[in-house]
């Protein structure tokens, strides 16, 4: 049965033919620009029903290594390179949600690779041997890949789990007017109609016993300041990109920090947030603080070049990530997001929901 997937799926394949037809990979700046820093490729590894081990040799050819240390093929990495551009154009062009590439799937079993994703059981999509030139260190890496050639893929998913609880307080309401409020459609509109009406918002609580204990992990104010940026992105009128979202905090100062780095106070925060959801924190799981994607991301941009953000130029990858997301306000109806309540207690309460995506 032929092979078939979504723009991001293929674009895992691709990120395997580009790399090993280059045999390096370039770092990238927070605006993923290549930089000359450049990371000489020693081995790929996947793991598919059997292993395989993809190794250039003096001669640009790529040796593919079974599972048994016995040599599968031999091809050149121009090959590689061809392949690669073959399929980038496949891609970009490609018209329907999941789509087959005859071409590249012949290809790919010339090489021992049978499948878009190779299984894993972590967030890393791709290992990765690599030379540091700067450090001599020659270490096996997971990377997450990232690509911008299909739909903006989540950093941080929503679901129950992410709910964030807030006080509605300042005017008691009726269930006439909460009624009224949550028949208003658009979020932005009913956050202001809750104002409007002399009320406004407090945080109450993570419901979510697990990702409360996460986030305490990561930092004993964590989820007093994801509660202060979801309630300042919920009253604007577009969804907001996390620097201006955090821009907008640091401006409040709900911390009262009294340093004079305050803007610096609150990124720290956040950049802590991105990087351990995008290399090992999951919502539900109780976070331990070791990373999965241990080597950091790579990215495909959308003309098909491919920049690197290694994990030891820590402030490079929590600069991308800072720079390239935004929060998404989740489904409504799932995740009873943006609803007035009454609790057991009388009070009235609304549940923001936490869900951050990467910019397109």
């Amino acid at each position: 049965m032929a092979l078939s997937g979504n723009k991001g799926e293929w674009s895992e394949i691709y990120t395997l033919f580009r790399l090993l037809g280059e045999g390096k990979v370039h770092a990238g700046d927070a605006n993923m620009n290549k930089l000359d820093l450049y990371y000489p490729i020693l081995n790929i590894i996947r793991e598919e029903s059997k292993k395989y081990e993809y190794k250039p040799d003096v001669n640009k050819n790529i040796v593919v290594v079974d599972e048994d240390g016995e040599e599968y093929a031999r091809i050149s990495m121009d090959r590689f390179m061809h392949e690669s551009a073959s399929l980038l154009e496949t891609i970009k062009t490609a018209k329907r949600a999941a789509f087959e590439i005859p071409d590249s799937e012949t290809f790919m079993n010339t090489i021992g690779c049978t499948k878009l994703k190779a299984p894993s059981k972590d967030k890393a999509d791709i290992h990765i041997v690599i030379h540091d030139l700067r450090t001599n260190m020659t270490p096996l890496l997971g990377f997450s890949i990232k690509s911008q050639l299909g739909s903006a893929s989540t950093l941080l998913n929503a679901g129950d789990p992410t709910n964030i609880l807030y006080h509605v307080y300042g005017t008691e309401l009726t269930d006439l007017q909460i009624d009224e409020i949550n028949a208003i459609d658009s979020h932005v509109s009913r956050i202001s109609a809750i104002y409007d009406v002399g009320c406004r918002l407090q945080y109450a609580d993570i419901e979510h016993e697990t990702f409360r204990n996460n986030l305490l992990f990561l930092d004993s104010s964590m989820p007093q300041f994801i509660a202060d940026c979801l309630l300042v992105d919920s009253m604007s009128g577009a969804v907001s990109d996390i620097k201006k979202v955090v821009e907008r905090v640091s401006a409040q100062n709900p911390l009262n920090f009294t340093g004079k780095n305050v803007v610096s106070f609150y990124e720290h925060k956040m950049k802590v947030l991105l990087l351990d959801a995008a290399l090992g924190m999951t919502p539900a799981k109780e976070w331990n603080g070791r990373y999965d994607a241990n080597g950091g991301y790579i990215v495909v941009r959308k003309d098909g070049e491919i920049v690197c953000y290694h994990f030891y130029n820590r402030n490079d990858v929590e600069d991308y990530l800072y720079c390239n997301t935004r929060f998404e306000r989740a489904s409504r109806s799932r995740y009873k997001y943006g609803s007035l309540f009454r609790g057991e207690d009388g009070n009235v309460f609304i549940k923001l929901n936490l869900q951050i995506r990467f910019k397109k």
